[in-house]
């Protein structure tokens, strides 16, 4: 009659096919964990080309504009950049520009100078105001024309997914999708703008639209259950001071499933 192999920790020896059994366990772990770290590296969704210039503080000077949010109208010889601007940490500019302008009077249309830091990615540049009122250098009176961007305001209907600008183009990697919900919810609640990003037909370039309310209202709050969600939405498209703005209509919003 056979006898089982059987054995307690304490015994010097193990029995032999308890040893086989084991080698074969280790050998498969050994094999399978450069198999399994070799996959995520080839199949992991690749991080984005955003930049967050930390530690480097710039000093831009522009036409300061206070729709659709605050902007800087930045300009050279050869082009013209539209430069969101947004607070330190999880807050938005506007607050910030309030104190300014009650310590330095009106920006509005003038030309100014900020210092903060550079955030930027895919075509779209912000500039954190890190300093927060001390970001604020220098303005004077300049005569400008006001900028009336395309006349093309339309009905839309669009599908994408809610997120903050700050994160997204540079301070977070990943600064989208579940796994940022959280801190894009506090972002926005903290008054930075919230950005609809909705992928174009070509299934790789996005195209990115500032909210605000139908009325033009700043709706921070009344979005914050669909941030980091796929969903549906209708409204009014325009173009505002170099950004695609969307007069969302918050009855209309739907999840995908």
């Amino acid at each position: 009659m056979s006898q089982e192999e059987f054995y307690i920790g304490w015994q010097d020896e193990m029995p032999l096919s308890n040893k086989q059994f084991i080698k074969r366990i280790l050998i498969g772990i050994f094999i399978l964990i450069p198999l399994f770290l070799m996959y995520v590296v080839l199949f992991q969704k690749p991080f984005n080309h955003h930049h967050f210039e930390f530690g480097t503080l710039t000093e831009l000077t522009g036409i300061y504009h206070g729709d659709p949010y605050p902007i800087l109208e930045v300009s050279d010889e050869d082009s013209t950049e539209f430069i969101l601007l947004v607070g330190f940490g999880k807050f938005g500019a506007e607050e910030i520009i309030y104190d300014i302008q009650n310590e330095h009077g009106a920006l509005l249309g003038e030309e100014v100078t900020f210092r903060g830091t550079l955030i930027y990615g895919d075509g779209v540049t912000l500039l954190e105001l890190t300093d927060q009122e001390e970001s604020f250098v220098s303005s004077k009176d300049k005569e400008v024309e006001p900028f009336e961007g395309l006349d093309n305001s339309e009905s839309v209907s669009l599908t994408g997914e809610i997120l903050d600008p700050k994160c997204y183009f540079g301070v977070m990697k990943p600064g989208e999708g579940k796994i940022h919900k959280s801190c894009a919810i506090r972002c926005i609640s903290g008054g930075i703008p919230p950005v609809m990003r909705v992928l174009q037909d070509d299934g790789e370039s996005y195209e990115y639209y500032l909210l605000k309310g139908k009325e033009e209202e700043n709706i921070n709050k009344e979005v914050l259950p669909y941030v980091a969600e796929t969903i549906s939405v209708s409204g009014i498209s325009f173009y505002q001071n170099g950004w695609k703005v969307l007069k969302l209509d918050l009855e209309s919003i739907e999840r995908n499933k």
